[in-house]
């Protein structure tokens, strides 16, 4: 089955191992889609929906462990996204609604993936590395 969405190492990777893991999980799973049979597309859709609470929870716990100063900003987006899946899921009972989950599983999510991780989680590895950074550098002058 070919891939619809790519991990582009050069737009996606963050060189933050534990993000840069779920990040693939996700693409994975929304990977492994039969986008012909409805019913893939709502197995598929419940599966990130789980494996994405469960993401965004890891994220989260790094966010409050190091006080991220962004953090609301980036739970709010995280909790949209949970609310617009989740709701698309809900709907999916009708033709209508698994074609309009179909439409935002194919659509949306690709867009929202490259927004989200260029964006936000961008930000947030690159705070965490320099809070890394600056913990070995007290250790070092502690040691010394």
């Amino acid at each position: 089955m070919p891939k619809i969405k790519e991990f582009d190492k050069k737009k996606h990777l963050l060189n933050y191992e534990k993000m840069d893991n779920l990040h693939l999980e996700f693409l994975d799973i929304y990977n492994s889609v039969n986008i012909n049979s409805n019913e893939s597309i709502k197995l598929k859709s419940t599966e990130l929906f789980i494996h994405t609470k469960r993401h965004f929870l890891e994220e989260e716990k790094l966010m409050d462990k190091y006080n991220y100063p962004r953090s609301a900003e980036h739970k709010n987006e995280h909790n949209k996204v949970l609310a617009e899946l989740q709701f698309f899921i809900d709907k999916s009972y009708s033709l209508f609604g698994i074609n309009i989950l179909k439409s935002y599983y194919l659509e949306k999510l690709p867009y929202w993936f490259d927004y989200h991780l260029l964006s936000m989680d961008s930000d947030l590895s690159a705070y965490l590395k320099n809070v890394s950074f600056k913990n070995e550098v007290n250790i070092l002058k502690e040691v010394n």
